[in-house]
């Protein structure tokens, strides 16, 4: 495990997505690489988002860093393009109505990356937050 785990998410990186019409389509958290040396997009073995019993697998997740979006197919090809420490990547997950805004909600990401000199966490670096509800902002989807 990374000590730089506990920097992974930041609870005030965390919003509900808004479409044009006003309907709330999901949400998004920034991420910032649990590995302190980056890693090539396709280093990044699992990731997930847990919302108290729901779970987004990858599959489900559109990955977002230095403007560039890929869905888990593209993301596993993409051997050129790195995640470095430090930038924040967002992640987007697709739920009608986003977070819910009236209980505490309870959000546990996994990440696992692949080491570049070999080996790799031997399980998803995993990091919960609690998001308050009033401190939850909400931006238009693009």
């Amino acid at each position: 495990m990374d000590i730089n785990q506990k920097y992974m998410i930041d609870p005030k990186d965390i919003r509900n997505v808004v479409s044009r019409d006003g309907n709330r389509i999901g949400f998004e958290l920034q991420l910032i690489i649990p590995y302190y040396r980056g890693a090539a997009l396709s280093m990044i073995d699992e990731l997930y988002v847990k919302v108290g019993a729901i779970l987004y697998p990858k599959e489900q997740l559109t990955f977002t860093v230095d403007g560039f979006s890929y869905t888990w197919p593209q993301i596993e090809t993409v051997t050129t393009f790195r995640w470095e420490y430090g930038t924040k990547a967002t992640v987007f997950v697709p739920q009608q109505g986003g977070l819910d805004v009236s209980p505490i909600q309870h959000i546990e990401v996994g990440c696992s990356i692949r080491r570049s000199y070999g080996g790799r966490f031997p399980a998803p670096v995993v990091v919960k937050v609690a998001v308050d509800p009033c401190k939850l902002k909400a931006i238009r989807y693009q």
